[in-house]
């Protein structure tokens, strides 16, 4: 315990640990989307299933990641910061919007 107060103590920035906390669940927030799609394409079953939906809807990958990157910000109450990453990890979206809290000005 005394080693992680002294690596705190020597940043270059003063951090409070809830200013730490905050730029978690900021980049977090921001990367929830891609987060998300991990966690599909690693499960089995879901996987199954969205290529189910794949194959069966009109254009298909594009309508599901669409469909589903709005029901992210309706279940979360997020909306888009107009910035958009083009590095994900999922291999389901090629790119994606960060997000903000749907009432951050």
């Amino acid at each position: 315990m005394p080693d992680d107060k002294i690596r705190v103590e020597k940043m270059s920035e003063a951090t409070t640990l809830s200013q730490f906390c905050d730029e978690v669940l900021n980049e977090f927030r921001n990367n929830i989307t891609d987060a998300v799609f991990c966690y599909l394409q690693n499960d089995k079953e879901l996987m199954r299933k969205y290529l189910a939906f794949v194959r069966n809807l009109d254009k298909g990958k594009q309508t599901i990641n669409s469909q589903l990157a709005q029901a992210i910000t309706r279940e979360f109450g997020l909306k888009s910061t107009k910035r958009i990453k083009e590095t994900p990890n999922s291999v389901l979206i090629e790119s994606f919007s960060e997000l903000e809290v749907e009432n951050e000005n």
